[in-house]
């Protein structure tokens, strides 16, 4: 079966018409991950609140009582500001002005590429004294032949074969196999666009990674800066968000969407890999560690790694975003099933319990008193 394209599609750019009927493309990359967070969030708070899932919770309630620095309601307040300030920069540096070839053009262009290759290869392979009989073209570059044609030929015809081999436009246009349009599909449709996502995670990872850690080293930034964000010791899902505005702007507002522009994301590729990216902040802040989490993929025990960074113990430690490529390589990375870990993670739990079983203590004995004065008074 043979898809005839004897002439490319045109290769006129244009807009692309938009994803949503009511908005236009270059406002889907700072909307939709702020839509995201609070869809996931809200999942999470109401298993939360519900008291579900609680075998697969880290922490206890009472760790969630003494240890946190920050109320709830504040870090909803804060979690809101920060992203004001990203939509803000997300309107101003959105890319209104893409534009696009036809698909149908850009699969018939890898096609041809793959075409141009299969010539290149089989006028070049006699040279170093093996052919590929099914592989073997015709002198012009219209049609396969047997390798005995090419064995043939002199020396000054497979010269000349192979400088044709480099300039198409002098070959006879043919229709493309459907292995071509199949392989050129593959590229356009699959291969491309995943290489870009792993460029943009590599990329924004790298980022996150060293400007992460530089907020940690320096005493300045961390005291008056990042330090906001460790006033929660025991995550939750909407938490994830709870930055100073000074850590938001340059790495969450700036930095991260020239990352995907680096990258070569277009606007539905850069809000698809912002969902992506904030499913797996929420997820790995939401305090509960489920089985078969997907964030695992990228991450082992993604939940975990960054628990343990949040705990006072940790924060020295597991300063990646997406994966522990850089924790591991430059010497950062604490695994938090190690036995030290566990042993101060229970620690800290029975401390946690103890500081507790405290407070009630006092709380039941001033209540008999105040109840004893009440009656005295009474009497009197």
């Amino acid at each position: 079966m043979q898809q005839d394209f004897t002439a490319l599609p045109s290769a006129d750019l244009g807009p692309r018409a938009s994803l949503l009927p009511f908005l236009a493309d270059h406002h889907l990359p700072y909307l939709v991950p702020a839509i995201f967070y609070w869809l996931i969030s809200f999942v999470f708070h109401y298993i939360d609140t519900r008291g579900l899932f609680t075998k697969y919770k880290l922490h206890t309630s009472a760790e969630d009582l003494t240890k946190n620095r920050a109320s709830r309601k504040d870090v909803i307040k804060f979690a809101l500001i920060q992203q004001a300030a990203q939509c803000t920069l997300g309107y101003l540096m959105a890319d209104d002005s893409e534009q696009f070839v036809s698909p149908e053009y850009a699969v018939a262009l890898w096609a041809q590429r793959l075409r141009n290759i299969e010539v290149m290869v089989t006028r070049c392979v006699p040279y170093i004294g093996y052919l590929w009989p099914w592989a073997a073209y015709e002198s012009n570059g219209s049609g396969y032949a047997s390798s005995s044609a090419i064995r043939e030929g002199t020396l000054g015809n497979l010269l000349s074969n192979t400088t044709q081999a480099f300039d198409t436009s002098q070959m006879a246009p043919t229709p493309f196999t459907s292995q071509e349009i199949l392989f050129a599909n593959a590229m356009y449709w699959v291969l491309v666009p995943l290489f870009q996502y792993i460029a943009a995670m590599v990329l924004a990872d790298t980022f996150q990674y060293f400007t992460h850690r530089a907020f940690h080293v320096n005493k300045w930034l961390y005291k008056h800066v990042h330090s906001m964000h460790h006033d929660i010791y025991v995550p939750f899902a909407y938490g994830a968000f709870y930055n100073h505005p000074l850590e938001t702007i340059p790495i969450d507002g700036i930095g991260f969407p020239y990352c995907l522009a680096i990258a070569g994301l277009d606007n539905r590729q850069a809000a698809l890999f912002g969902a992506i990216w904030t499913f797996k902040t929420v997820v790995d802040h939401c305090g509960y560690d489920f089985p078969y989490n997907p964030c695992n993929i990228v991450c082992p025990n993604s939940v975990l790694f960054h628990d343990l960074h949040h705990q006072t113990w940790g924060m020295k430690y597991n300063f990646s975003v997406y994966g522990a490529f850089w924790d591991c390589v430059m010497g950062t990375s604490w695994n938090p099933y190690d036995s030290r870990a566990q042993a101060k993670y229970q620690r800290g739990k029975a401390t946690a319990e103890a500081v507790t079983a405290k407070a009630k203590l006092r709380s039941q004995e001033s209540t008999p008193a105040l109840g004893t004065s009440t009656a005295l008074s009474l009497e009197d």
